[in-house]
């Protein structure tokens, strides 16, 4: 499992990444779609625009995450399709859902308009206490020095006061705007905030006298204002003239503030101030009884697209043509032809939202036809892409599967291949060394005792017939390679008579158990004491070999220990060491667990020698 972990967590990264994309994927196209909608609903009006704001909800709500300002926007738009309906109650719910989500700070200014049609949608319901409300929430986004919203901020409150009639808070708010504009050397806007405060004076606080005085100030500067404040002016002060009843001073403001628009270029909002001041002066002419005038400044009105002017301005035109058929005495074709304009006004109006709620019905049907095919379309790709991914996945899984399996299936047997090669070229290392110690040995006793010569050589190939018989098995049986043990000891001792004693135990097992172990590998150790151990010491020697079944299962406990001098730091046989470090390697590499050697005297001071243990791997049979 291990080794195919690597394979696994690839697999995993492809589903994950493979998950990811999709949803990143779904994510970029559901917004682009909200996006979409959006802009179709400003393209249109009455259902069809509330229904593709509704789509558009329904997909911001989805388990796919989009940004605020698509919900932000959202909101804001049907506020505003519930707003053109007059449906106040609904646009205001919407709005306030519209700033809810605006966090920390004022960014842009399309959220000031988010803010400002909160505001004024509670405003037009008289909900007076939740404008103050909204206003406190637009100054806890914006800092200090934001020039820009805090002068929006201050006409929030100031309109807010007039209409809860709290004309001093009002006051103040005006003077906070105008000492704004005049600190930022903004002439133009401290001119008409200064107008808009006369508003207040005049109209709310009845303060004629110092809205007169302020104006008059503004007009003994006359010559250093632009046309468009020299309109703006001229009208304010002929309307409070018109107001006051002067109707000859107010006439000569309102064709000043006519001339002074004259000489601007004729953008939509002039084209309404346009319609208002010809409204204005027909108005005081009517007052003055010059019919004739009247008559020319209402005509005029009339022609300046009346269409595209406020609702409020084509109320009054058209009851000014009412009024001046009606104080002149006309007849009854002239006062129903007045009559028929209001009506014909009427109709255009009528048909006009008519025919727009007719083509909007046509689109919306159209649209919902549409939207319902693109939608089925989506789910089928949407869910043939799982079924590919899902395939892919599937397939992948089978293939990295059967590629572990046979990966670890054929690393497991070159271990093995690999574990017996090393193991038969230790042997093959081994059987010379012992060989050519074993003939050096017997070339001594030749000399000395030729018959005892002759019984050394008859034993040792005895014991070679057996050792070359072991090394052709990887593994033999327990019984065996004992014997071949026992019969190596004994020709040792007969190279070294009286040096040593050897004792072999067997605990938790019996010697003719059908156990098999790889050969030749206690021999190396049992010659490295001989050879080594016994050494310069002047006692008799013993090597102990006890063998028992380990707590590991298919392995052998193996522990030689001997009384002769110990571990020394510096080895007198290179050879015997060099043979043990092979045979150790190939153990570590069989069993996974290292040969320990304890010196004993690291035990006990008093005992000499060294304990050697290690694992041994064991079958239940020669081929197991």
């Amino acid at each position: 499992m291990t080794k195919n972990t690597p394979l696994f967590c690839i697999l995993i990264v492809f589903l994950v990444l493979s998950c990811t994309t999709d949803q990143t994927l779904d994510r970029k196209n559901t917004k682009n779609r909200i996006v979409e909608l959006q802009e179709k609903s400003r393209q249109t009006t009455a259902d069809s625009t509330l229904f593709y704001l509704k789509k558009a909800a329904t997909l911001i709500q989805s388990t796919l995450p989009v940004s605020d300002s698509l919900n932000l926007e959202n909101n804001y738009l049907i506020g505003l399709y519930y707003s053109k309906l007059g449906n106040i109650d609904s646009a205001s719910a919407y709005h306030y859902k519209a700033i809810d989500r605006i966090k920390d700070s004022i960014k842009t200014k399309r959220e000031y308009t988010y803010i400002y049609n909160a505001w004024i949608t509670h405003k037009q319901l008289q909900e007076y206490g939740e404008c103050i409300a909204i206003a406190k929430r637009f100054e806890s986004l914006i800092t200090e020095k934001d020039y820009t919203n805090k002068l929006r901020l201050y006409y929030l409150y100031l309109q807010t006061y007039i209409a809860t009639q709290q004309y001093e808070e009002a006051l103040k708010y005006a003077d906070l705007r105008i000492k704004m504009y005049t600190d930022n050397k903004d002439a133009e806007n401290v001119t008409t905030a200064t107008i808009t405060r006369t508003e207040i004076q005049y109209l709310y606080q009845n303060d004629k006298k110092g809205a007169y005085q302020t104006l008059d100030e503004l007009l003994s500067k006359k010559d250093s204002l632009d046309n468009d404040q020299k309109r703006h002016l001229y009208i304010q002060y002929g309307y409070y003239l018109h107001l006051d009843q002067k109707f000859n001073e107010a006439r000569d403001y309102y064709h000043k503030g006519l001339y002074a628009i004259k000489q601007l270029d004729k953008t939509p909002f002039y084209t309404k101030e346009y319609a208002r001041i010809y409204a204005n002066l027909g108005e005081v002419y009517l007052d003055l009884k010059k019919y004739d005038s009247a008559k020319i400044y209402l005509d005029k009105a009339l022609q300046e697209d009346i269409l595209n002017t406020s609702e409020i301005t084509r109320s009054d035109i058209l009851s000014y043509k009412l009024r001046y058929a009606q104080e002149i005495n006309a007849s009854y074709k002239e006062t129903q032809k007045y009559l028929d304009t209001i009506t014909k006004y009427q109709n255009a109006r009528y048909e006009e939202r008519y025919t727009k709620d007719l083509k909007s019905l046509e689109s919306s049907y159209k649209e919902r036809e549409k939207l319902q095919s693109q939608k089925q379309q989506a789910e089928i790709e949407k869910l043939k892409v799982r079924a590919q991914l899902l395939l892919v996945a599937i397939i992948s899984l089978i293939l990295i599967g059967l590629g572990g399996y046979f990966y670890k299936k054929r690393q497991r047997t070159f271990d093995t291949m690999s574990l017996q090669m090393q193991q038969r070229l230790l042997r093959s290392q081994m059987n010379p060394h012992f060989t050519f110690n074993t003939l050096y040995a017997i070339q001594n006793t030749i000399k000395k005792d030729p018959q005892g010569a002759v019984d050394y050589l008859l034993k040792f190939s005895r014991l070679l017939r057996l050792i070359l018989e072991n090394s052709t098995n990887n593994y033999v049986l327990l019984e065996k390679e004992l014997e071949s043990l026992r019969k190596y000891m004994d020709l040792q001792l007969l190279r070294f008579p009286d040096t040593f004693e050897y004792e072999i135990k067997l605990h938790t097992l019996e010697e003719d158990e059908l156990i098999f172990i790889p050969p030749m590998l206690i021999q190396p150790f049992i010659e490295n004491c001989i050879e080594h151990a016994f050494k310069g010491i002047d006692y008799k020697g013993k090597i102990t070999l006890t063998l028992s079944l380990s707590e590991k299962k298919r392995f052998l406990e193996c522990r030689i220990e001997d009384n002769g001098v110990g571990i020394q730091k510096n080895k007198n046989n290179h050879k015997a060491s060099v043979s043990t470090d092979l045979i150790k390697e190939f153990i570590e590499k069989a069993t996974k667990q290292k040969i320990t050697d304890v010196n004993k005297k690291d035990l006990d001071a008093s005992t000499s020698g060294v304990i050697t243990t290690f694992l041994i791997p064991y079958k239940l049979t020669e081929h197991d």
